[in-house]
């Protein structure tokens, strides 16, 4: 019996991930960079017949931020017949609220605000905590694991029930610590540059 899987992709590069500023509600596009980066991750793992570490035509539910740059990052993503899976704009992948930190980089924090500062730890002034955005991400878990529940249910012996998700670091981090059961803060233990594609079997007790 083959365990369907849930791929995370940050979106590529835009000028504010470039110089490490906080983006979270600001609308960015990607650079010139960034739209290569979603190429290259289309064409080289999506596209590719010649690797073997992913099947794209057993993706058949997707989500997305609602964010501009992951928006355009999905949009850059060929799959077989892409157009007939169901996609969903996921209000609840939108990164994390910085609040006053939106735009500052963690240098500009630490040498004017809070030198020991660090997000896992002590949050943004004004904006989310982490647990209110661990919350949210269990959220789109519950929909994730009902969506394979119910593929695994009903087509035990057929591939497909496989899920891609679009969205942003932090919050892909954090993603995968509530999907492993883990507290959010262990997020900082990941690291997902932008564009890159990590992926993780459910090992859930949900398939047991």
């Amino acid at each position: 019996m083959r365990l369907p899987v849930v791929y995370l992709v940050r979106h590529g590069e835009t000028e504010w991930s470039k110089s490490g500023q906080h983006t979270s509600t600001t609308e960015v596009e990607l650079t010139e960079n960034g739209v290569k980066q979603a190429q290259d991750l289309s064409h080289f793992v999506f596209e590719n017949q010649c690797q073997d570490f992913i099947e794209p035509k057993n993706i058949t539910q997707i989500y997305v931020s609602p964010r501009k740059r992951a928006q355009q990052t999905f949009e850059l993503i060929n799959l077989p017949e892409k157009e007939k899976i169901p996609v969903f704009t996921e209000p609840n992948l939108a990164e994390w609220n910085y609040g006053d930190y939106e735009g500052i980089t963690t240098h500009e924090i630490r040498s004017t605000k809070f030198a020991f500062w660090d997000i896992w730890r002590d949050g943004c002034p004004n904006g989310e905590t982490i647990q209110q955005v661990a919350t949210r991400c269990d959220h789109v878990t519950a929909k994730i694991m009902a969506y394979q529940t119910d593929h695994m249910e009903n087509n035990p012996n057929s591939p497909g029930g496989d899920v891609l998700v679009v969205a942003h670091a932090h919050l892909l981090r954090i993603l995968a610590c509530r999907w492993l059961n883990l507290p959010p803060e262990h997020g900082r233990y990941f690291l997902i540059d932008t564009a890159v594609k990590i992926y993780f079997i459910f090992l859930s007790s949900t398939f047991k």
